[in-house]
C-alpha cells in the first residue's frame, strides 16, 4: 500500500513540476508584421482570382487541393422541362434540368456530386430548390479514373433565361465555383 501511495505521489509531483515550467512549448515564428500582411494580401488575391472566374456550359472546372488536380466538372446543358409532379405543391414558374459530368482524376475517396453540392439562383436572385421531376440520369460514386453523368431538376421561382450555379466541391469546406448558364 505504501509503495502504491509513494508511486502516486511521485507521479503527481512530476506532472505538477512539468506544468509549472517557464518554457513556452509553442514553436516560435520569425515572421515580421510585414511578411504576415504580404501573406494575407497574397491569399486575398488568390481568392479574388478564384471568385472572379465565371464558367459557362461546356467549360471544364478543375478542382485542385494542395496543387493537385482532383476533380473535373462540366455542365453539359440546362434545359426546360414541361414535366410536373402532381404531388408537389411548390408550383414553380419554370422547371429546369441541369445535365453535368464529373471525373475523379486523383481523389483517393470516391467522388459523388449531386444537388447537395449545388446552389441554383434564378434571374430574380432567388435560391431555388430541387424539383421531383424531369431528371433521368443519376450521379454515381466515382473512383479514380472514372466519370459519371447526372441530372438534377430545379423549380425556379421566377421565369428565367439563365441561372447562376454555385458548385461546392467540399460539403464542409469553402471551395466554390460559379457558373452562369443560359437555359436552352
Amino acid at each position: 500500500m505504501k509503495k502504491i501511495l509513494s508511486l502516486l505521489l511521485a507521479l503527481g509531483l512530476c506532472f505538477g513540476l512539468t506544468g509549472c515550467s517557464d518554457e513556452d512549448t509553442k514553436p516560435k515564428e520569425n515572421n515580421t508584421k510585414d511578411e504576415i500582411n504580404e501573406d494575407k494580401q497574397d491569399e486575398k488575391k488568390d481568392d479574388e482570382k478564384d471568385e472572379a472566374k465565371v464558367y459557362g456550359i461546356g467549360e471544364t472546372v478543375t478542382y485542385s487541393e494542395d496543387g493537385k488536380n482532383l476533380i473535373n466538372f462540366v455542365v453539359n446543358s440546362v434545359k426546360i422541362t414541361e414535366d410536373r409532379n402532381q404531388f408537389d405543391d411548390s408550383n414553380p414558374a419554370q422547371v429546369i434540368v441541369i445535365n453535368y459530368t464529373y471525373e475523379n482524376i486523383a481523389d483517393k475517396d470516391d467522388v459523388y456530386i449531386s444537388s447537395l453540392n449545388f446552389k441554383v439562383i434564378d434571374e430574380g436572385g432567388n435560391v431555388c430548390e430541387t424539383y421531383p421531376a424531369g431528371a433521368n440520369l443519376y450521379p454515381q460514386a466515382t473512383p479514380i479514373g472514372a466519370k459519371s453523368t447526372g441530372e438534377e431538376a430545379y423549380g425556379l421561382i421566377q421565369q428565367s433565361s439563365k441561372i447562376k450555379l454555385i458548385v461546392e466541391f467540399q460539403l464542409f469546406g469553402d471551395a466554390k465555383t460559379t457558373l452562369e448558364l443560359p437555359i436552352q
